[in-house]
């Protein structure tokens, strides 16, 4: 399974604002606008969470 992500906040809650493929994404968790995001495999997207937790200090991920 792929995983769209936020590329500020990590987040999959993030739909297409405009355009879809060539368009912009817009992310409700932190508000990023912009045609930039993140797509990972399962495993990949498992790493990129730990990492994301580690640096902002937190215990839990957003879902």
């Amino acid at each position: 399974m792929n995983h769209l992500v936020c590329p500020m906040c990590g987040s999959e809650h993030i739909f297409a604002d405009s355009g879809l493929i060539t368009g912009k994404y817009k992310c409700n968790e932190c508000g990023y606008v912009g045609s930039l995001i993140y797509e990972f495999n399962d495993k990949d997207y498992e790493l990129f969470k730990k990492q994301v937790e580690k640096s902002k200090g937190r215990e839990k991920f957003p879902e």
